[in-house]
Parts: C-alpha cells; sequence; structure tokens
C-alpha cells in the first residue's frame, strides 16, 4: 500500500489491525506516525497510546498492552518499533524476542487494537516464518527512499506548493549531495528557501554554498584533482583532510570504491548502456552514477585499471605496515597528480 492511501483510509475510519510499515525514509515515516495518532483525540492518546523500541522491551510486553482492552476510548494504538528479528542482522546487547508470541497475535488480534510495526531497515529476511506471515497478514506500508525521476519531480512539486523554483542543475547538485535521502533534503530546502527569499528561485550557486559535501565528496574531488593532473590542489585537499585527522585508511577505501564504480560504468558506457540502465544493473543512487558516467566519458580505461590496481596495493601496504601511511598516500598523490 501506498502512503497516501494508507493516509486516506486512516481519515475515512476504514482502519486494520495490523499494519507493517517498511524503509527507512524519515520524513515519510513521521508523517505516517502523525496520521496513526490523528485518528485519536489528545485524550484517548493520553490513556491508549504505547510506543514500545523492540530492541530494549520484549515482544511479551508489547502483546499485553495490544491485548488490554482501551481506557475511556474506542481504540488501543500501539507503535513498535526496531523489530530487528526480523531481519537477518545480528545485533548486540539487545533483549530477546519470542517471535512466536507475535506470530500467534497477528493470527487473531485484538480487534480494538491498531499494532503498528516500524521496520526501518534496509531489508527483512523474507526466509523467516514471521516475516512471512507479516507479509500475508498485516497490511504492508512502504516508507521506502525515492528515486530517479520519482525523487526529482516530488522536490520540484514541493518547491512549486511553497512558490519557489529550483534550477535543473541545482536539482542535480543538491540530490547527489545528500545521496537522495529525502528527509536531508527537506532539511537543506529550507535552508535555501530563505536564501532565496527574495528571488523564489533556487539557483545551483546556493546549493554549493548552503549545502554541505559529505565526506565521500570531497574525497571525490580530491580524485578528480589526481585525474587531471593537478598536483597543487591535490595536496592542498590532502592536508585539509590530515587537518581534519581524517585517516588515510578511510581515504583508500573511499578512493577504491569510487575507481571501481569508474570502471564499471566505463565498461557499460562503451557497451552502450544508458546512464538508468547503468545504475539499475549496478543497484545503485542514480544521481551517483550520473556523475560518474560525465567523467567517466573523459578518462582512460586503462589508466583507471592501472590506478585502481596501485590503490588497492596501497590498501595492502598500509594495513601492512610497510610504511607511515600518510607518506605512502602522499606518494600516490605524487605519481598520478
Amino acid at each position: 500500500m501506498k502512503i497516501a492511501e494508507l493516509k486516506n483510509n486512516l481519515k475515512q475510519g476504514n482502519l486494520d489491525n495490523v499494519y507493517l510499515i517498511t524503509g527507512k525514509e524519515q520524513v515519510f515515516i513521521k508523517d505516517i506516525q502523525k496520521s496513526f495518532k490523528d485518528i485519536m483525540s489528545s485524550e484517548e492518546r493520553e490513556m491508549n497510546f504505547s510506543n514500545f523500541d523492540l530492541e530494549e522491551v520484549s515482544l511479551g510486553d508489547v502483546i499485553n498492552e495490544a491485548i488490554s482492552a482501551p481506557f475511556f476510548g474506542e481504540r488501543r494504538l500501539v507503535f513498535a518499533e526496531h523489530p530487528y528479528f526480523l531481519t537477518g542482522e545480528k545485533v548486540k546487547n539487545v533483549v530477546d524476542q519470542n517471535a512466536d508470541l507475535l506470530l500467534k497475535y497477528i493470527k487473531n488480534p485484538t480487534p480494538s487494537t491498531i499494532l503498528v510495526i516500524f521496520a526501518s531497515y534496509d531489508k527483512l529476511d523474507s526466509r523467516k516464518k514471521i516475516v512471512k506471515e507479516l507479509k500475508k497478514l498485516a497490511i504492508t506500508v512502504n516508507a521506502g527512499k525515492m528515486e530517479g525521476p520519482i525523487l526529482a519531480k516530488t522536490i520540484k512539486n514541493d518547491l512549486e506548493n511553497a512558490g519557489y523554483q529550483i534550477e535543473n542543475e541545482a536539482l542535480d547538485l543538491l540530490i547527489n549531495k545528500t545521496k537522495g535521502n529525502y528527509s536531508l533534503i527537506i532539511n537543506q530546502l529550507n535552508k535555501l528557501k530563505l536564501y532565496s527569499l527574495n528571488t523564489k528561485k533556487i539557483d545551483q550557486k546556493s546549493v554549493i554554498e548552503l549545502v554541505p559535501q559529505s565526506l565521500e565528496d570531497n574525497v571525490f574531488d580530491l580524485m578528480t584533482e589526481i585525474l587531471n593532473k593537478n598536483i597543487y590542489k591535490a595536496e592542498e585537499l590532502y592536508n585539509q583532510f590530515l587537518l581534519q585527522k581524517i585517516d588515510p585508511i578511510l581515504l583508500v577505501a573511499i578512493i577504491i570504491s569510487q575507481l571501481r564504480l569508474l570502471i564499471q560504468v566505463k565498461i557499460l558506457s562503451e557497451k552502450g548502456l544508458t546512464e538508468g540502465t547503468i545504475a539499475k544493473n549496478l543497484k545503485m543512487n542514480p544521481y551517483r552514477v550520473k556523475y560518474a558516467y560525465r567523467q567517466a566519458r573523459t578518462l582512460n580505461r586503462q589508466q583507471l585499471q592501472i590506478m585502481y590496481g596501485d590503490i588497492v596495493n596501497l590498501d595492502y601496504q598500509i594495513k601492512s605496515g610497510q610504511g607511515d601511511k600518510e607518506l605512502l598516500f602522499d606518494l600516490f598523490i605524487a605519481k598520478y597528480a
């Protein structure tokens, strides 16, 4: 079920007893939580709403709350967050859960209770019986990330509704800087709208100035300067990393990942694949692939592969203690820039 359909059902009073919310987009999750709370008055919520963290509280306590009759109201609303036992992840220092208790409950839920399970994970373990039964018996709502054209269209619509416009280049840069995280985008848009209050138009310059770059983006800039043979700028960026006490081991790991992506994009583009198809095949953020696609066009694949081999060898040298890691990385810059 889509979020819009869920909200419409809740407003119309079409309620079910068990919901499973999947995905990690916090803006959507908060919106869903508010929509559920809005079906109750403030007085009802005070007496009949509970929120449990399943990493800290046992399923037995949650089920006991769910089977309890509501006080001075028509229904009881129970939120259950962090159901780690629905995934294949190994989580330390959490309460051991007996999933059979939940399995038994969802087969015969209390009619006056609405149980909402928020599974904010990348993936659930579909091999588990409890996951199979939840997907079959609960109303599943996707609160996952938006990607590609849908994300871009949503941002434009949000801005248009607020009376703003955004340049296409600025939109691409905003999405790339935030890694397509809609929650982060919403936070950054608040600053950008305030900055563009007079013009009502968000341009690329404002995104560059106001939206901070991630470490990966900064390392991407370093790698770009190395590939462009700009040793002075590359050394300047590297020294900034050292002043920030960023370990060269981390820089090496990020560059390995970025070079691997450039090589993959280069190979696939030479076979005639489009940006969108490459992003789908690599299962990566379309905007990250877009920037890699642009850069890969001007680069020599053989040079990239040689550089990749050297950075992997550098990683081995550093981790096996074959020299000072800061000096070894500096020599790598000198060799290619």
